[in-house]
């Protein structure tokens, strides 16, 4: 069963092709003029020459009256007109193949600011995801192969337009047979091309899951868990059953195209070209006599030249009608709108902390049944240590990213110091907040790059030392071979540093304290899970004692990182169930008193193993 892809109407292609020109035509017009005339100038004068050229020297030498130095000078001109067509062609593309680069890369980085912009929540769309992955992939070969496609179609047009004439004022028969071709071309190319489209679409999305399985065993962060373990049975799995899909597709769509092929090259190049054009000329050559020699050779030429332009014209036509089915995906993906990044507010942001509340606050993702979340009312003064607990999908991190507006609440508010968070800018409001994510980043960058996110600045080196030091990666800090500049990951330099996971983790952490001068809020989602008990209760007490004034939130499973807490919110099925301090909470007997007894035993167990 092979679904359905995308069906356009020939309008709304066409419309496409002109939206992708017209974008392309808005970052250098210059470039896209040059190639059009490049490609009609020596198009034309290419075909005109020869068929021109092999006419008259034919003619010459037939005729007796013309001498063998009119004859040379014919070829002298022919040479010296082809010798000039060569170096324009040669020149132009020298010209325009750096323009071509710098266009393509505009093009991308107008892609890179657009994701930028693009709201949290597309990221859990499906379609939004592989409208991005096809856009991103393709992008570049769609927008260069619709400008030369552009030229190439003027060329051809031009080209048949000027054959065509000379053809019909010697014997218009002749010119039945490529038009006879073209039309049968066009049909039978329009459904290879529509065939092969639905094919390269559902093989990558067919392939992803195989592409998936493949990168997994490339990726170092992977390499000691499969070495451990039997992953790659189930990875290998899916990697063949996704290549099975993919040969069954193939399968599926190579027996259409076959046929389809078939029938193109048997009655376009076999039939209409190799026996019919040949026969006629023979015929009004050798029987009627009404052309000559020279006639049957420029005749011959052209018709040839204008059967491969207008053969040239149908794979235009197919590129076109392949770059408008792509467009769609990429002006989908344009016009998505983002509500919540980049926003600009009413409001302006307080530069003294204030009270961040939460008002029966209720958030649902999109497509979703239920609420993830569920009337949370919160209310977190300034300078507090607030710690969320609960189990995995409790609505912890959700909330998280309610609360720094990386998604909108569904129902009811979330306000700071007196104001809707919805009405300040939404950049100068997440400026506000520090965090360090459990899923933190790495980058192939320097240390202080990876630090500051953003490029190097010498003044700024003072201030990513103290935050190293304070996070506890001083020590290692003093190993590195060029200490600040040292390029952490090994994906562009083979002496890059590899850090370990608590390295890593410390440096994560170090962003939030260079920026602390400015930070009114530290979010830390499971900031020590990387670390062992001593390492973690070392790094909570420096996030405590180096935060200032700042507001500090903990998210955490491990509950020995909260009872220094002003208060404990507990989460439980998207709604909280619990609050108070470590003591209140104890003493209340819940489900967080349970879930502390719990993991206290453990770490019971653990000591007593390490003194046995």
């Amino acid at each position: 069963m092979h679904k359905e892809t995308e069906k356009l109407p020939l309008r709304r292609i066409l419309s496409n092709y002109a939206y992708i020109l017209r974008y392309a035509f808005q970052k250098d017009a210059a470039l896209i003029i040059m190639i059009f005339v490049a490609y009609v100038v020596g198009g034309v004068g290419y075909a005109s020459m020869d068929t021109i050229f092999m006419r008259a020297f034919i003619n010459f030498l037939s005729d007796p009256a013309y001498s063998f130095k009119q004859t040379a000078v014919l070829v002298a001109g022919a040479t010296i007109g082809m010798a000039v067509l060569m170096t324009f062609d040669r020149c132009t593309e020298s010209f325009t193949r750096p323009r071509m680069i710098r266009l393509t890369g505009m093009l991308q980085e107008e892609m890179i600011h657009k994701v930028v912009t693009m709201d949290l929540m597309y990221y859990d769309c499906d379609t939004y995801y592989d409208d991005f992955v096809v856009t991103a992939s393709q992008l570049e070969d769609m927008v260069v192969t619709a400008i030369y496609d552009l030229g190439r179609m003027g060329r051809n047009v031009v080209t048949v337009l000027v054959l065509s004439g000379l053809i019909t004022s010697i014997d218009p028969v002749i010119a039945l047979f490529p038009v006879l071709g073209f039309v049968v071309n066009v049909i039978s190319r329009f459904r290879i091309m529509k065939l092969e489209y639905d094919y390269d679409v559902e093989k990558k999305t067919i392939m992803r899951r195989a592409n998936y399985s493949k990168r997994v065993f490339y990726q170092p962060e992977y390499a000691k868990e499969i070495k451990l373990s039997h992953i790659e049975v189930p990875l290998e799995k899916q990697f063949h059953q996704a290549i099975d899909e993919t040969i069954g597709v193939a399968r599926y769509f190579g027996l259409r195209i076959s046929l389809w092929s078939l029938v193109n090259w048997i009655t376009v190049f076999t039939l209409l070209s190799y026996f019919c054009v040949p026969l006629y000329l023979g015929y009004m050559a050798l029987v009627v006599k009404k052309i000559g020699l020279g006639e049957v050779a420029a005749l011959n030429n052209a018709q040839g030249t204008v059967r491969n332009r207008l053969d040239a014209i149908n794979y235009c036509i197919e590129r076109i009608q392949r770059a408008g089915l792509f467009c769609e995906r990429f002006r989908k993906f344009m016009n998505y709108e983002s509500k919540i990044e980049k926003q600009q507010g009413t409001q302006q942001v307080p530069s003294e902390q204030g009270v961040l509340r939460v008002e029966d606050m209720s958030f649902r993702y999109d497509g979703a049944g239920k609420d993830t979340l569920k009337h949370i009312n919160m209310e977190i003064h300034p300078g507090e240590k607030v710690a969320f607990v609960g189990e995995n999908g409790a609505g912890k991190s959700t909330f998280v990213k309610l609360l720094m507006r990386l998604y909108d609440v569904t129902d009811g508010s979330i306000s700071y110091g007196g104001h809707d968070v919805r009405e300040y800018s939404t950049d100068e409001y997440r400026d506000l907040f520090g965090s360090v994510f459990q899923d933190y980043q790495i980058y192939a960058a320097s240390v202080q790059e990876n630090v500051m996110m953003h490029e190097d600045r010498e003044e700024e080196q003072k201030k990513v030392i103290e935050a190293l030091c304070q996070s506890g990666f001083w020590h290692r800090l003093q190993t590195l071979p060029e200490g600040l500049q040292t390029a952490l990951t090994r994906e562009f330099v083979d002496d890059g540093i590899q850090l370990s996971g608590g390295e890593a983790q410390k440096v994560a952490i170090a962003r939030l304290f260079a920026k602390k001068e400015r930070m009114h809020i530290a979010i830390l989602d499971e900031p020590s899970s990387a670390l062992d008990p001593k390492a973690e209760y070392e790094l909570n007490q420096n996030i405590l004692h180096h935060a200032g004034g700042a507001t500090v939130i903990f998210i955490s499973h491990r509950l020995s990182t909260t009872k220094d807490a002003d208060r404990i919110y507990m989460f439980e099925h998207g709604e909280i169930i619990e609050q108070g301090t470590h003591q209140e909470l104890m003493n209340l007997d819940g489900q967080y008193a349970e879930m502390f007894r719990c993991q206290a035993k453990y770490y019971q167990q653990g000591q007593d193993l390490v003194a046995g």
